[in-house]
């Protein structure tokens, strides 16, 4: 980004981000009071460090979002894809406000970064990388059956999505979506089904993309089979208003089942056809590819 360059906020993220600067506030002199009590307990009886107290406040708080990976392809040029992603519990449980509203404790901020990476060339540059932050709100159970074998939780929110870059290269979107996710038990004997369908409507029209629904359309459609040795096969599919779409397949292999108890982990195949892998080349069918290496969090 250039320097001197205004940048230009929606209206909709400049009330967003007061919104959040009050409650962020707000929980900061809750999460004070509560670390100067630690502090002085800690004091006393010499049982930890304030240090470790800060990170272990932190860690508890911080999760896995999107599956985290990286994996290898070979299709026309070496190359490589990984992606990491959390969330963070940034509101005190405790807190005054979490208190009064407990809705505000299950609201989350969200990051995910995907990178498409050319290994083949001598200088080794990133073809491509998208930035997502998000701010949602994750339900953990909306339903439940009583026998467990059906449920239902869900999340909603905001997302922005960008891949850094200037001028002509320049990609962006906003959009604010809703996933519900039916999880069913004991599916084909000890088989477990996930059905993920996540709807959106952009927020403005990007200049450098304004047609990009044509590509990545209003929706897409994650379904994710686990068998009774916790392999898994996975599709992620989406539609463009255009009719160009693309779809995705992973398969996870868990490594301690493979290669010993050593092992954490799964080993990773993802397959890809379709147009838009990469923001910046959302409006392109580029070859398919498959790609092998490991996943963190599936």
């Amino acid at each position: 980004m250039r320097l001197g360059k205004r940048i230009w906020i929606p209206r909709v993220g400049r009330m967003a981000v007061v919104v959040l600067t009050v409650v962020f506030a707000w929980n900061c002199a809750e999460a004070q009071e509560a670390k100067i009590d630690l502090e002085q307990d800690s004091a006393v009886d010499g049982s930890a460090e304030v240090g470790e107290l800060d990170t272990n406040r932190f860690m508890s708080k911080l999760t896995p979002d999107e599956p985290l990976y990286f994996v290898v392809g070979w299709r026309e040029f070496f190359n490589a894809k990984f992606q990491f992603s959390f969330k963070f519990a940034f509101m005190n449980p405790q807190g005054a406000l979490t208190r009064k509203a407990p809705f505000f404790s299950h609201v989350y901020f969200g990051y995910t970064q995907t990178s498409l990476w050319d290994i083949e060339e001598e200088s080794k540059p990133f073809y491509d990388t998208s930035y997502k932050p998000s701010l949602f709100y994750r339900q953990k159970d909306v339903h439940r059956s009583e026998s467990g074998d059906f449920r239902i939780w869900g999340q909603a929110g905001i997302q922005h999505e960008s891949n850094g870059q200037g001028g002509e290269e320049s990609r962006s979107l906003n959009i604010i979506y809703v996933k519900p996710v039916f999880e069913f038990s004991r599916i084909w004997g000890q088989g477990h089904l996930t059905v993920a369908p996540r709807l959106w409507a952009y927020l403005g029209t990007p200049a450098q993309n304004p047609d990009i629904a044509e590509y990545r359309g209003y929706g897409d459609l994650r379904v994710a089979f686990t068998g009774r040795s916790d392999w898994q096969v996975a599709a992620t599919m989406q539609v463009g208003t255009s009719g160009k779409g693309s779809v995705q397949l992973d398969g996870t292999w868990p490594m301690d089942k493979i290669l010993g108890r050593n092992f954490d982990g799964y080993l990773y195949a993802q397959y890809f056809n379709g147009w838009g892998e990469s923001l910046r080349s959302y409006d392109q069918h580029l070859p398919w590819q498959l790609r092998l290496g490991i996943a963190v969090v599936r």
